[in-house]
């Protein structure tokens, strides 16, 4: 039988999180935790947009404030 061992905590007193595998095969997508155009830094909160760049063929993420500035500069909806 196993040994028990109490879950280690942060320094607030708080448990700390507990990662729980997936399984074989399953992919889960990371958010960006950056702007593509202007390098802030995405907290979960934060409200971002995925688009499509007019020059590749390729899905960004940006920020709130960039959002509009890229759709005038031909950035689309990614779907």
């Amino acid at each position: 039988m196993g040994q028990v061992h109490p879950l280690p905590s942060r320094p607030d007193g708080r448990p700390a999180p507990v990662v729980i595998p997936l399984p074989a095969g399953q992919v889960r997508p990371l958010d960006s935790v950056h702007c593509a155009l202007c390098g802030a830094r995405l907290s979960a909160g934060a409200l971002r947009h995925h688009l499509v760049s007019p020059h590749e063929a390729e899905t960004i993420t940006v920020c709130h404030t960039c959002h509009r500035a890229a759709r005038g500069e031909g950035y689309r909806p990614a779907e």
